[in-house]
């Protein structure tokens, strides 16, 4: 722990993390999410929060882990002045599996209070699992090995990463016409704790919902019920999940799956929201 992992400034299994505590300090803005944020964002376009961000999502990943990555970093007296946050209208709707455990190991080895109660929260097995050190970095050990021994040579630049093109042709066939929002679930409670935790430590927070292909996980109305309960919390929210609102970006040639940019839609959707971000700055 102590002569490998908090040497290790590269990779998801905490890597990343470490990076930003280690020597990212009075960001100017840092970027959460899962994939959709990492392969979808690109902080060198987001000039309206600054020029100095960082990109910190994480593969496989949901809002909640978004919530434990945020309290770590402020454990850790890494504090952005803005915090943007991508989010998905699927990640909230009713009968959407939270996976709380899954995420609370994303985080291992890190040890907070609030990856505690989630844990707890997850059952008397997981209690016990946590407490084996071992455990903390299941399946971790030779990610965390590899990074470390790749710490002086690899450049992770500003956390984006860019996807290339495939041959396979993205989904068009819609998956979102039973999406029901649950305002009372846990990704709905983790956006909350992830408001009261930017309002204490002053960070402000924007929550961004990206586009998806043909908008096949798009539900009009669901997504408005969403938006107005984050609003009324409070928070900002840049919504752009409708791609129809933003025909630069609803070619094939900007798409590497149904869910995904390809880098040349990336660049396009990170100066649209930068063009969003701008909008709310000066209050247009």
């Amino acid at each position: 722990m102590n002569f490998i992992f908090k040497k290790t400034i590269s990779g998801e299994s905490g890597g990343t993390i470490n990076n930003v505590i280690n020597r990212h300090n009075n960001l100017d803005f840092l970027i959460l999410g899962a994939s959709r944020a990492k392969h979808g964002i690109d902080p060198k376009y987001l000039t309206a929060l600054g020029n100095d961000g960082f990109n910190l999502g994480i593969n496989g990943t949901s809002i909640l882990n978004s919530l434990l990555v945020l309290d770590i970093l402020i454990q850790n007296n890494a504090k952005p002045k803005t915090v943007v946050v991508q989010a998905d209208l699927f990640e909230f709707v009713k009968g959407f599996d939270p996976y709380v455990s899954e995420q609370a190991k994303k985080v291992y080895p890190y040890d907070t209070e609030l990856i505690r109660e989630y844990v707890r929260n997850a059952g008397k097995v997981e209690q016990v699992k946590y407490f084996f050190e071992t455990y903390r970095l299941n399946r971790k050990i030779l990610n965390v090995a590899v990074n470390f021994f790749k710490r002086n040579t690899i450049n992770i630049g500003n956390g984006y990463v860019g996807l290339t093109n495939t041959t396979a042709v993205p989904d068009d066939i819609s998956v979102s016409g039973d999406y029901v929002y649950d305002s009372g679930g846990v990704h709905a409670e983790s956006v909350k704790k992830i408001k009261k935790l930017a309002d204490e430590n002053n960070i402000k927070l924007i929550i961004v919902f990206p586009p998806f292909y043909k908008n096949v996980s798009y539900n009009k109305l669901e997504q408005k019920r969403i938006d107005d309960d984050f609003t009324n919390s409070g928070i900002t929210v840049i919504d752009m999940s409708d791609v129809e609102k933003y025909k630069e970006l609803e070619g094939i040639e900007n798409w590497r799956d149904s869910f995904h940019f390809n880098s040349v839609g990336a660049e396009k959707f990170s100066i649209l929201l930068n063009e969003e971000i701008k909008k709310r700055n000066t209050g247009r």
